[in-house]
């Protein structure tokens, strides 16, 4: 079983518009309000692919309430631990023809030291039966980046494969040392988390290399429509694929995420599990709205990802 730990769930509130003027005034074309953030994105993805999964959290307050009865009715498999106290946040996804969709994103409740530690302690009882673990998305104010630390390093010592895909000050903290965890970032982010650009190849695989010689078990890099890095002791991968038709990339990453999963969760070896996890951040690229797409369209797809060994 998959356990996705969704650290800071949100509401997504879609928004499609003809076309984003900054200071205009606009008028929405249709709205979807649906249970949102990375966690939830990677439950979703796992889902499609006929995986075991749940996916756990907090949540807090009547956002909390009406997240919880979104992803119910979609049938999403969820365990939550709530919080009245607080409000669990918003999302915003303006979606428009020209361009990428534009995401704003509430920072979420502050948690409180003793609110973590109750989250924490429900997390590692809800890993008892788990073969993987996703740990995905920010972490709200308030909560520490030696405390996250502390939550991955915990979990792996309880699952065999624990799979961290988080920005900013956590991350900065897992790449510090990341012995016994896989780590799934885009370039951008990890090369803020290292102190330095990552312009090309060459940068990438030194920065693989560099967080395997730290102890990570597994790392992958995404690079967007170019692609993807993955590395493990036993060596190198690039992929890359002809970008398809593209709608909007959010939930991309979270989609990829899952796809990965099936390294831990089938037994797949590490280029076999990176084509998956391409297709399937191609697949949720052709839709309108976080991870939905098909089992039967990244079929179609991972025969068009071409995995090649990096030297």
């Amino acid at each position: 079983m998959l356990l996705v730990v969704s650290t800071n769930p949100t509401i997504d509130r879609t928004l499609e518009l003809p076309v984003l003027h900054p200071h205009g005034v606009h008028r929405s074309q249709r709205i979807w309000l649906s249970a949102g953030g990375k966690g939830l994105n990677v439950g979703r993805a796992a889902k499609n692919l006929d995986l075991p999964y749940r996916v756990v959290g907090f949540l807090g307050g009547f956002t909390g309430e009406l997240l919880a009865k979104l992803a119910r009715e979609e049938g999403l498999e969820t365990s939550w631990l709530r919080f009245p106290e607080l409000e669990t946040k918003m999302s915003y996804l303006l979606k428009h023809r020209r361009g990428d969709s534009t995401v704003i994103n509430e920072p979420g409740p502050r948690l409180e030291p003793q609110r973590w530690r109750e989250l924490v302690n429900f997390i590692l009882e809800e890993s008892r039966p788990a073969q993987a673990v996703v740990l995905a998305g920010s972490v709200p104010p308030g909560v520490e980046s030696g405390a996250y630390f502390e939550l991955c390093r915990q979990l792996s010592e309880r699952v065999p494969e624990i799979l961290v895909d988080t920005p900013g000050h956590t991350l900065q903290a897992v790449v510090a040392d990341p012995r016994r965890l896989s780590i799934k970032v885009n370039r951008e982010e990890l090369g803020e988390a290292l102190g330095f650009r990552l312009k090309n190849d060459r940068d990438l695989y030194q920065a693989g290399r560099l967080l395997l010689e730290r102890g990570a078990r597994l790392v992958c890099i995404t690079l967007g429509r170019e692609g993807a890095m993955a590395f493990d002791e036993r060596g190198a991968w690039r992929a890359s694929f002809e970008a398809p038709h593209f709608v909007s990339s959010v939930g991309s990453g979270d989609s990829f995420s899952a796809g990965l999963s099936l390294y831990a969760l089938r037994g797949m070896e590490l280029p076999q599990a990176l084509a998956w996890a391409s297709a399937c951040g191609a697949a949720n690229a052709q839709t309108d709205l976080p991870a939905q797409f098909t089992l039967e369209g990244v079929e179609r797809l991972v025969p068009q990802i071409e995995v090649q060994a990096v030297v």
